[in-house]
């Protein structure tokens, strides 16, 4: 994701960076991420100018408890923006939330955070325990590619994932209600390490020749990901790793073989 990429880009669960407090007048009852949203996000150009950030001070505790913990101490709050000191990316999702309009993320993360692929990079296939095969080429963060794919974004309609915020939220609460994240006691910790563990396990599969296998404990650890996505929403899921994969790439399908393409490479149509 982090990733969600968010990669998070999958790595949210980052060391905390320090953030600057939003300041405001003597009457200052509006919740942390309704000042960032006055802030305003028109036009903005990186992710401190959409999001900047939203809980300004994170107790470093809040890392190492379970997520669910810590939103109840918050229960008015978007998860986003509790954790919004974490990254900026994270913040910045929280805006658009509240903007109910997920273009600004996506304009910025093309700009910020998108790796790029090497043109000449030998496509390195993926075997799931259902027999299906992903090919791709990113081997910096193949984690992303296999995320997007494993949760159906890529055969999903890439104009619609960037402009239809309704659509999206509703196809990541329906994503969610599949998963149990309301008994999850994931923290960002937790994610973190898990992240580096997935990381290792990729790098040692895509240094393999031939096709590789990724085993079902291995796929059953990236839904963490995911899960830490819906807690982060209350439900609502990935609202911002969506159009993240809609930009990202396309794919073509040659029987149980699904394909990326990217579009840094010109390999998928603009959106």
């Amino acid at each position: 994701m982090a990733f969600m990429a968010l990669s998070m880009a999958m790595a949210l669960a980052a060391q905390p960076l320090a953030a600057q407090p939003i300041e405001c007048d003597d009457d200052c009852h509006m919740s942390h991420l309704q000042l960032q949203v006055a802030v305003g996000v028109a036009n903005a150009t990186n992710w401190a100018a959409l999001g900047g950030v939203c809980m300004a001070d994170l107790p470093k505790e809040y890392l190492r408890q379970p997520i669910l913990d810590v939103l109840r101490k918050h229960p008015e709050e978007d998860g986003w923006c509790v954790f919004g000191a974490v990254d900026p990316c994270i913040s910045a999702c929280a805006a658009c939330h509240k903007l109910r309009d997920v273009r600004p993320y996506f304009e910025v993360y093309k700009q910020e955070s998108a790796v790029p692929i090497k043109k000449n990079a030998t496509p390195k296939t993926l075997r799931f325990p259902n027999g299906s095969l992903l090919t791709i080429c990113d081997y910096v963060d193949p984690i992303v590619d296999i995320y997007c794919h494993l949760n159906g974004y890529y055969d999903m309609p890439r104009q619609k994932l960037v402009n239809d915020y309704d659509y999206v939220e509703k196809i990541s609460e329906a994503q969610c209600a599949s998963v149990e994240w309301q008994t999850s006691d994931l923290s960002m910790q937790r994610l973190h390490d898990k992240y580096y563990h997935e990381a290792d396990i990729l790098a040692g599969l895509m240094a393999e020749t031939g096709i590789s296998d990724v085993n079902q404990s291995l796929v059953d650890s990236l839904q963490a990901h995911f899960v830490v996505k819906c807690l982060l929403g209350r439900g609502k899921g990935a609202l911002c790793d969506i159009p993240e994969c809609a930009w990202r790439g396309c794919v073509s399908h040659a029987g149980s073989e699904v394909i990326v393409k990217y579009t840094s490479l010109g390999e998928c149509p603009e959106l």
